[in-house]
C-alpha cells in the first residue's frame, strides 16, 4: 500500500482487527524519544480491541488540552489519529450490526 497514509489506511480497513493492526503500526512509527517526551498517560499501550482504541483515543485528547512541554505536536498527531481510527471503528461495527440484525429478520 505504497503511498497511503496513516488516515488513508483507516479508510480502507475493513475489519476491527485490521484497524488494530494499523493503530499498533501506527505506535511503533514514533520515534523513542518522541515517546520519551510524551505525558504518561498518552504514552503507548497494549490495543487489543475497540475499546482500547476508544479509550486511548480519549486520553489523548483530553491530553492535548493540557500544558506539555515539547509533547504538543506528536500528542496533537497521535490524537488526530486515534479519533480517525475510533470513527472508522465505529462505522465498521454498527455495519457488522446492521448486517448481523438483517440476517436475523429474514431467517
Amino acid at each position: 500500500m505504497a503511498g497511503f497514509g496513516w488516515h488513508e489506511l483507516l479508510d480502507v480497513a475493513e475489519t476491527e482487527a485490521k484497524v488494530i493492526a494499523i493503530a499498533r503500526d501506527f505506535l511503533a512509527s514514533i520515534e523513542p524519544r518522541e515517546v520519551g517526551r510524551l505525558p504518561e498517560r498518552c504514552k503507548p499501550r497494549k490495543l487489543l480491541t475497540a475499546d482500547d482504541i476508544g479509550a486511548f483515543a480519549l486520553d489523548l485528547v483530553r491530553e492535548h488540552g493540557d500544558e506539555m512541554d515539547g509533547a504538543a505536536p506528536i500528542v496533537h498527531r497521535m490524537a488526530a489519529f486515534f479519533a480517525h481510527a475510533n470513527i472508522r471503528l465505529s462505522r465498521i461495527l454498527t455495519k457488522a450490526n446492521d448486517d448481523e440484525s438483517g440476517i436475523r429478520e429474514i431467517a
